[in-house]
């Protein structure tokens, strides 16, 4: 069973950027992994930028990507993350801005 999530972070240019996480998105593991592991904009954006992730482990492993995967999402307001995260059927929204925020769908 999966537990699907969003990670997104704002741009600097106020953008929003957004990926989808298939495996163990619920906040028990995957918020201490990105609050830890993805400090500052530059490595959130690095993350989303990659593509949609099958699995996500604490650093150093590397993020496991999907071979073929959607491009990343760019959304312009933070408002178009919960019906991004309804189309995917993700449980979670994690927003990286100034730090990570949670959000259950």
């Amino acid at each position: 069973m999966s537990t699907r999530a969003v990670i997104a972070t704002r741009t600097y240019e106020g953008t929003i950027l957004a990926t989808y996480l298939h495996f163990d998105g619920y906040p028990e593991r995957i918020l201490p992994i990105l609050t830890e592991g993805y400090l500052d904009p530059d490595e959130a954006i690095e993350l989303i930028q990659g593509g949609e992730l099958r699995s996500l482990d604490p650093r150093p492993a590397e993020p496991e990507y999907f071979a073929t995967s959607r491009q990343t999402e760019e959304l312009k307001t933070e408002e178009e993350l919960l019906p991004l995260a309804n189309y995917l059927n993700a449980q979670h929204i994690y927003l990286y801005d100034d730090y990570w925020h949670h959000r259950n769908v």
